[in-house]
């Protein structure tokens, strides 16, 4: 809020976030303002000054939505290039280079990986106590698998294929079958960067275009070789300067114009000129 003389100001929630959003609401209040001056000048006179005065709002609210209006054109270029940073700047995926390696993980001890594909897996051995032998002793396997997309975006990651705690009562044969699973799944860990599968692309891009150093299946490869640099000058339109005078040369003239209430001699003596 802010005080003036005649008036109080509110401005409810003024927020800018860049490239997204504006927003601007104000009000004003006038409360144990001295009116007898105007009382005395008469409503005719009274409701030609209101329609100054409205005149002047309606001027100034025009400008401030031309403002806005060019803000629009900012944020959207802001917002271009805020996607274009979050593309230059999503991480390498980590991998294990198609290597089985260990996890620490007890129920998915082993990982293989490359840049488009992941698999986990392990076995999970369930013990009873024996009273008789006074020892743990095996009585199933359970194995678990999993293939998923091992996209480079943070919360994506498709699941390809998988089987959750599959139970046997023989160890040799869970680990038959894990190792049946593994070699079924082989052929996706013979390159680094395999082909990505046309339903598997959105994985793999930010804002529709295309990791770098990703190819799609049946697509020609991308090159991306871009700074960011390029991006920010000469890959995003940006909008051109504001032709003068600007929205605020135009708000600040408009300020200065405004049409403020005339003292009560001053119409009593526009009345009397127009009487002779």
């Amino acid at each position: 809020m802010e005080e003036n003389k005649d008036y109080r100001a509110y401005r409810y929630g003024d927020y800018l976030e860049p490239g997204a959003e504006l927003k601007i609401e104000h009000s004003v209040s006038c409360e144990d303002v001295d009116i007898s001056s105007l009382i005395t000048m008469g409503a005719e006179n009274l409701e030609a000054m209101r329609q100054g005065s409205i005149d002047g709002e309606q001027k100034a609210y025009e400008i401030v939505v031309a403002a806005a209006k060019q803000w629009e054109k900012q944020a959207a270029a802001t917002q271009m290039i805020n996607r274009a940073l979050s593309y230059l700047r999503t991480p390498e995926v980590t991998h294990t280079a198609n290597e089985w390696r260990k996890t620490g993980n007890w129920r998915n001890d082993e990982e293989i990986s490359n840049r488009v594909y992941r698999m986990s897996c392990g076995i999970w051995e369930d013990t009873k106590y024996d009273r008789e032998t006074k020892q743990s002793v095996p009585v199933a396997w359970y194995v678990t698998w999993d293939v998923y997309v091992n996209s480079p975006k943070q919360g994506y990651g498709e699941k390809i294929a998988g089987q959750n705690q599959k139970r046997y009562t023989d160890k040799a044969a869970a680990e038959k079958y894990l190792e049946g699973r593994k070699k079924a799944y082989s052929h996706l860990f013979t390159e680094i960067s395999p082909q990505i599968p046309k339903q598997y692309e959105h994985h793999f891009t930010v804002y529709g275009a295309l990791l770098p150093g990703y190819t799609v299946e049946g697509q020609e490869p991308v090159k991306t070789d871009r700074t960011a640099a390029d991006v920010s000058e000469g890959g995003i339109s940006m909008p051109e300067k504001p032709e003068k005078p600007s929205v605020l040369g135009k708000l600040s003239a408009a300020k200065t114009q405004e049409k403020t209430p005339a003292a009560p001699g001053a119409a009593n003596k526009k009345k009397e000129d127009m009487q002779l």
